[in-house]
């Protein structure tokens, strides 16, 4: 069985892990609308009761491209920050989200594919109404032209000549109506391998997936975790331990490939290095099967820190579209706070994911 790696470096000497240092919460939702498909909306009464969690968790909602960049330079985040951000430029999002977020004046970001928006698509936004957004707070970003599964090339195109029509495309069609170019990706569906990751770092951009987990100053900048918040994932309650989460630290150029190929069920191992971890809580889960077999073994390196060398493969293999592993641990310092570490899955196989 070939493991696949993935170091997730923890410098958790004592006093070194605290809630506000370099964890960033990112919530995402599409639809904000009671009527659209449920796996991918929230009742506007719903999205209210997530608004106002956040104010009684005492969150600081804030700019998604400075959070990154305060990361990026090794600066402390706000305590307890959270980024808001939207999937598609749904009409629903004005009518619904909108007013919620600029009574409160806080900032959220909407990824739009461009192709909808021209087109004047009856449940899209104007690009007059992104502009609206944008005077209040919005930040207007990339998500394609026409929101399509990236890693379904068409035959007679490369690599860079598909990439540089869905994604080079949308950010000049964005910079010429709006006049911005932050250079901020959403992969539609959520789905890349390793060589699309390559190709929009060498273009500058940071990008975001839909795997969940917190997002820590080591994270991958084209491969940056997000809390989907919308469908199954609405309820307040699951919603509360997901905004008190920490990224485990680990290395930018140590990025798994998530194509399942012959090994399915994957394995994948990760190596922590902390001492606000018990080894015997540590625990994965994968997509549709709860709990699975998580092996730790524990030592101590030359500093005497706790080293846990974990790994875990589901049992089943996956047969849907994507498909997620998601490792959590409690933290020892900070009572109700979870360390969080998800590894997306996509199985090509299957046509419409």
């Amino acid at each position: 069985m070939k493991i696949v790696k993935t170091v997730l470096t923890t410098l958790a000497l004592a006093g070194f892990f605290s809630v506000p240092a370099q964890a960033l919460v990112i919530l995402q939702y599409h639809h904000v609308d009671s009527t659209t498909p449920a796996v991918t909306s929230i009742d506007p009464a719903m999205f209210e009761q997530h608004m106002q969690l956040l104010e009684q968790q005492g969150k600081e909602i804030i700019d998604l491209k400075s959070a990154i960049q305060t990361l990026d330079q090794g600066d402390e985040l706000p305590l307890n920050a959270v980024a808001i951000t939207f999937d598609d430029a749904w009409l629903s999002i004005y009518d619904n989200a909108f007013p919620a977020l600029k009574k409160r004046a806080w900032p959220f970001t909407v990824f739009v594919n461009t192709q909808a928006v021209d087109q004047q698509h009856s449940k899209v936004m104007s690009w007059e109404q992104l502009a609206e957004l944008q005077q209040h707070g919005g930040l207007i970003a990339n998500h394609g032209v026409s929101h399509p599964y990236l890693l379904e090339k068409p035959a007679e195109l490369s690599w860079d000549e598909w990439l540089t029509r869905e994604i080079l495309t949308a950010e000049k069609r964005i910079e010429n109506k709006l006049g911005v170019s932050h250079k901020m990706l959403a992969y539609p569906y959520g789905e890349f391998n390793l060589a699309i990751t390559d190709w929009v770092r060498e273009q500058g951009f940071i990008a975001f997936g839909q795997q969940s987990g917190p997002v820590g100053k080591d994270s991958n900048h084209q491969a940056l975790p997000r809390f989907p918040a919308s469908g199954v994932y609405a309820n307040p309650q699951t919603l509360k331990t997901k905004l008190n989460t920490l990224a485990f630290p680990h290395q930018q150029d140590l990025l798994v490939e998530p194509l399942l190929n012959e090994n399915n069920p994957p394995a994948l191992t990760l190596t922590v290095t902390s001492d606000d971890l018990y080894r015997s809580q540590v625990q994965c889960y994968a997509s549709g099967e709860g709990a699975i077999p998580t092996e730790v073994v524990a030592s101590r390196n030359d500093q005497q820190i706790q080293v846990l060398t974990i790994n875990t493969r589901a049992n089943k293999a996956i047969t849907a579209g994507r498909g997620r592993y998601n490792c959590t641990a409690p933290s020892k310092q900070h009572k109700g706070w979870f360390y969080w570490y998800s590894q997306v899955w996509i199985n090509t196989s299957v046509s419409n994911r």
